[in-house]
């Protein structure tokens, strides 16, 4: 039986370089991943059905080797018939034979009755820091149990403190044990996952044609506060993150119209690494260019000691291969699926190093 510690619950937006990602990990991997699946927002030039359509597209093909996957719509709660829209996810996801736990929480209208309508694998649970601020979350929760009469057995309860990009190690420990403090039955649910986001909303920190980094500070917090401190807690907060992406919205920012610096975007023990080049509207600079260039900085240049090795993962083997010439490597669609690939699995090899006693 796998340790429940070693189990990762990472937060993907149902974008296609997720979607192929999910599809990359090692087969040895799949059990322990159960990704959460946000709907992003839909642009103001594509109707819903459109919207739809797309983020459905080979979403079978990237689920089907996980016991199960979390469904959430939050991003699409502004549109006109939210709750329509909501259940037309859950319906289709259903019909298509997509092994989903449906997402919800106390404080939303919009997708509430959807998802106790498809409850067959329980529901999950995401609350937010706005929920915890509010002051009453123990209150709520119970309430939102006993109105919708669930057991908290068929209930995943994730806490998602929410981006935390601006916030020190400490002052993630002080919100998350805040949140652990609101919450009742921490030994009832079924599953009990912390989740926050510290990858940077913009990469401008880090200079043109350079490298920097970032601190993985929500993997420092609960590494080094709750995973070190188990043993004094009723029970261990399981790990989420948000990957190598801002939780701030992602539809309708177009690659191939905006401007944007080529960058890698690569896990190490502690923090990202970001490898930037240039805006890809720079004459001469496309992004089939300057990505092969990013690349061999960190294959077989400068940052080559931070490499960890063409056999780490499926993301850092197309790494090598664009470093040394193969082609289809110049998008930032295609860096999206390899720094994510190399992301989820350096998280589940930190898991399984962690000290078992």
């Amino acid at each position: 039986m796998i340790p429940a510690h070693n189990q990762y619950f990472p937060i993907l937006k149902v974008k296609r370089g997720e979607k192929t990602a999910l599809e990359s990990i090692a087969p040895s991997l799949h059990n322990r991943i159960t990704p959460l699946l946000e709907f992003v927002e839909c642009s103001v030039e594509q109707s819903p059905s459109a919207h739809l359509t797309n983020a459905f597209r080979d979403l079978v093909n990237c689920t089907k080797y996980y016991q199960r996957c979390f469904i959430d719509t939050r991003e699409l709660s502004t549109l006109s018939r939210a709750d329509n829209i909501a259940a037309t996810v859950f319906t289709r996801a259903e019909q298509m034979g997509i092994a989903f736990v449906p997402v919800t929480s106390v404080s939303r209208s919009h997708d509430v009755e959807p998802a106790i309508r498809f409850k067959d694998r329980g529901i999950a649970l995401r609350l937010s820091q706005a929920e915890l601020e509010n002051g009453n979350l123990n209150r709520d929760i119970i309430r939102f149990v006993d109105k919708h009469t669930l057991a908290p057995e068929s209930i995943d309860l994730i806490m998602d403190l929410g981006a935390v990009d601006t916030m020190i190690v400490d002052g993630i420990c002080a919100m998350s044990e805040s949140f652990l403090s609101a919450v009742p039955y921490h030994s009832k649910w079924r599953t009990f996952v912390l989740s926050a986001c510290s990858f940077p909303k913009k990469l401008s920190a880090v200079k043109r044609d350079s490298s920097g980094n970032f601190e993985r500070s929500e993997w420092l917090s609960w590494r080094d506060n709750f995973y070190r401190n188990r043993h004094s807690l009723t029970r261990l907060p399981l790990f989420s993150d948000c990957a190598i992406q801002h939780p701030s919205g992602v539809e309708g920012f177009d690659f191939r119209i905006h401007p944007v610096s080529a960058a890698i975007r690569y896990a190490q023990e502690e923090s990202w690494l970001i490898i930037r080049g240039v805006s890809t509207k720079t004459p001469s600079k496309s992004a089939k260019e300057q990505f092969p260039r990013l690349a061999d900085r960190l294959y077989s240049g400068s940052l080559k000691d931070l490499y960890l090795g063409s056999d780490h993962c499926e993301g850092c083997a197309s790494i090598k291969k664009a470093s040394i010439g193969h082609k289809g490597f110049g998008s930032p669609e295609i860096w999206r699926r390899i720094g994510t690939i190399h992301h989820l699995t350096t998280v589940l090899q930190q898991l399984s190093s962690l000290p078992e006693a």
